[in-house]
């Protein structure tokens, strides 16, 4: 018997190959050597069930090729998964059936693939129909009256941002162009962080960073917006503010706070309980403005913020940095700030706080000042049901500046350039309608008003130079924006 069982098993081992080689030779040669028509049919039919696995199994290595060019992509997991109710068979057939258009599937996942990678547009700039201002003109003489007439652009950002499932990055490019009304102001601070992405390709570049986040922990390094309360919220046409007093917060607009610094950032943001957010950042850098105090290597700037968002309703942080130059000046820098912004009913309501505390070169010496910063930007937007208008909007403007520069020529490190307990405020109204989007752009249309009323700044004349005010300005401009 077991004789018997060896000869057949050897049988079959020969026979097999043969019969296989036989109907690939028919299938190659279109079955002419086929002498029944019923028996051809039935090979196609086996033939039909020995390809659906095939066909499924080939399927099944595409989708999981799919689902590891996804991850690596960024693209978001799907979270549907097909029910264990479902007819074994009618899932069999849906899968050949995918098997059977490949072309299609491998055109939409090719769109798919590049989701996790956003385009960023943002565009700001206008034109002053009317603008005055006063300049000093030396000791013993009043100033001159002058008008001015000139078009600018104030924010210029474009570029990429890359966000992944555990892999971000961004690079973006600021733009602009001067700013008469700060050229010919009196903060030297400000002009240097205004021509911090003017003065060669090096601080053009706004933004360039990379770096991973699991968790929704990040850490990224290269030139980055420090994490400083809520001033990476600003990059947005918001309730369409132009000119750069107003595009950006007044903590980096009065330069006490550089608008990206060089170096390391790492925190936590995420979504807790469905609808709140948390956020908290830690990045230390160079310290770097274009100055010739900040940019060395003996410099080290150090921001923090805690915050918390609830929907799109509120969003709330606390923030500090330091700077410290701790080789050669022992000077540093020391601000904190509170800042938030609520949204509700077409209302809206920015409102910042930030106090600092610098050190200043008085002579051979070292002197203490402070400054303070307080902003509130109040607006109401109304929706329309229309084709391509999505809203109205008009917004409040109040600056308030404790502690003021003398001249804009003058050293900011220079004790007797500075005012701690002098202010200037700056008041302004803006109107604008906005498009819905098209496309995924969105633009707004408008004109603002801005004055910078004259102050006393020097009432006992310290310096002896005859110049005690400061002139500030008024402008009236047309403007127009776009974002992505």
């Amino acid at each position: 018997m077991f004789k018997k069982m060896f000869t057949l098993l050897i049988a079959v081992l020969f026979v097999v190959p043969f019969v296989a080689a036989a109907d690939d030779f028919d299938d190659d040669f279109g079955g002419d050597f086929e002498e029944d028509g019923e028996e051809a049919e039935v090979e196609e039919g086996e033939e039909e069930e020995e390809e659906a696995p095939a066909k499924k199994k080939k399927s099944q290595e595409q989708s999981e090729s799919e689902a590891a060019m996804k991850d690596l992509m960024g693209d978001p997991e799907e979270d549907e998964k097909p029910s264990k109710k479902e007819d074994r068979e009618e899932s069999e057939e849906a899968e050949v059936e995918e098997a059977a258009a490949p072309v299609k599937e491998d055109k939409a996942d090719a769109g798919k693939s590049f989701k996790g990678i956003k385009p960023i547009l943002l565009v700001k700039g206008g034109f002053t129909v009317f603008g005055s201002y006063k300049r000093w003109n030396g000791q013993g003489t009043k100033p001159s009256s002058l008008s001015t007439m000139f078009g600018s652009l104030d924010e210029g950002i474009i570029g990429l941002e890359y966000q992944g499932k555990h892999v971000i990055a961004k690079g973006t490019l600021n733009v602009r162009t001067n700013y008469a009304f700060i050229e010919n102001g009196a903060n030297p601070l400000a002009k240097v962080n205004h021509h911090s992405v003017q003065n060669g390709a090096a601080n053009a570049l706004y933004e360039v960073y990379g770096g991973v986040k699991f968790f929704d922990v990040f850490i990224k390094a290269g030139k980055l917006i420090p994490e400083y309360g809520l001033v990476d919220t600003w990059q947005n046409l918001g309730m369409g503010f132009t000119t750069p007093f107003l595009t950006r917060s007044l903590a980096v607009v009065e330069g006490f706070l550089p608008e990206t610094d060089a170096g390391l950032a790492l925190g936590y943001n995420g979504i807790i309980k469905k609808d709140h957010n948390l956020f908290i950042g830690l990045s230390l850098g160079t310290g770097a403005n274009a100055s010739e105090f900040w940019d060395s290597d003996k410099t080290m700037g150090l921001y923090g913020r805690i915050g918390y968002g609830f929907k799109d309703y509120v969003k709330a942080a606390f923030a500090f940095q330091y700077r410290n130059d701790y080789y050669v000046r022992k000077l540093d820098h020391i601000g904190i700030g509170v800042h938030l912004n609520v949204s509700a009913y077409g209302f809206e309501m920015p409102i910042t706080f930030d106090y600092n505390m610098m050190k200043m070169i008085r002579g051979t010496s070292r002197k203490n000042t402070t400054s303070m910063l307080l902003s509130l930007t109040p607006g109401y937007a109304y929706h329309f049901n229309h084709e391509w208008i999505d809203k109205v909007g008009i917004a409040f403007r109040y600056d308030l500046v404790q502690g003021v520069y003398l001249d804009g020529n003058g050293g900011y490190l220079d004790y007797t350039n500075f005012r701690s307990n002098s202010m200037i405020m700056r008041i302004g109204i803006t109107a604008n309608f906005f498009t819905k989007e098209l496309a995924g752009i969105r633009g707004m249309a408008g004109l603002t008003f801005l004055m910078q009323p004259q102050s006393k700044v020097d009432k006992k004349d310290i310096n002896g130079d005859g110049k005690t005010k400061d002139y500030g300005f008024t402008t009236i401009v047309l403007q127009a924006g776009a974002e992505f």
